[in-house]
């Protein structure tokens, strides 16, 4: 089986063009419009034959190669103004990107067509795209973002600035984290080198939007290639008594075959923060 995957925000087929603009005070001038389909895809072979599957419904081989094309507009989009419709023809939401980064004004739509949230993103006013994410331009909330109930009423806003969150008003009862910190000695532990006994000596901390906080749990995944994938479970402050060497050894995965170890951490089923650990040799 094939599966096609785009990985940043959606799946996308079939563009119309327009011009047009939100706002008078952005950077950009005469952005074009583009109109996407939000679609999952995938092709298989059954009996010799194969299928082609869009949105879970089989369709033929030109309207799968469509939806297929038009991966090439999200590509051409640099900048442009995004439409992103279901596959209902409903618009799920519409902002200014470069390819799939958000970089300035965007608006989340319920099933009714109402606003659900609105808010900006920092645009990019040096006209170099090149490495945005690198350079802080990619999806970095910046000022009010408003957020709606479906009758169009306001529930509540949360200020930002330059990515960082700064309040939110009224202050919700739901517990809503929205930055996850891995810190290893005072240091953020991503890409920092660890032995594996070091593992645990990680400080997992929750940055809440609100005064309400969650249970939380943290899997620690161990992988290798040709090894089935061995995961433990724990409370966050249990976390910091394990003995990472020994979940090695049960796992069964050598250390010369360079396994894999993940921290995910989890609010209910969520998943609201992803460690990928680097491991000294």
């Amino acid at each position: 089986m094939k599966l096609i995957f785009f990985t940043c925000l959606f799946c996308l087929a079939s563009a119309g063009f327009l011009k047009g603009q939100s706002s008078s005070s952005t950077v950009y001038k005469d952005l074009a419009t583009k109109k996407f389909f939000a679609v999952s895809m995938m092709t298989r072979v059954v009996e010799g034959e194969r299928i082609y599957i869009v949105e879970n419904k089989k369709v033929d081989k030109l309207t799968y190669d469509s939806f297929q094309l038009a991966r090439r507009n999200m590509e051409n989009c640099r900048p442009c103004i995004l439409k992103v419709y279901n596959g209902s023809n409903q618009l799920l939401r519409e902002g200014v990107y470069y390819t799939d980064a958000p970089v300035g004004w965007e608006k989340i739509y319920y099933p009714n067509g109402k606003i659900k949230i609105s808010g900006q993103y920092k645009e990019n006013s040096t006209n170099d795209w090149g490495d945005l994410c690198t350079r802080h331009y990619c999806g970095v909330k910046i000022g009010r973002w408003t957020y709606f109930d479906e009758g169009g009423k306001q529930l509540y806003a949360e200020d930002w600035k330059d990515g960082e969150f700064i309040r939110q008003i009224p202050e919700q009862l739901t517990p809503e984290i929205w930055k996850m910190e891995f810190v290893f000695q005072g240091k953020d532990a991503e890409n920092f080198p660890l032995r594996v006994e070091q593992i645990s000596e990680i400080d997992i901390i929750p940055r809440y939007k609100n005064k309400a906080h969650a249970v939380l749990t943290v899997k620690l995944y161990i992988e290798a290639v040709g090894y089935r994938s061995f995961v433990s479970k724990y409370g966050v402050d249990e976390f910091k008594g394990i003995d990472t060497r020994k979940l090695l050894l049960a796992s069964g995965i050598p250390m010369d075959k360079n396994p894999r170890f993940i921290l995910e951490v989890l609010k209910g089923e969520n998943n609201v923060g992803r460690l990928y650990l680097t491991i000294a040799k």
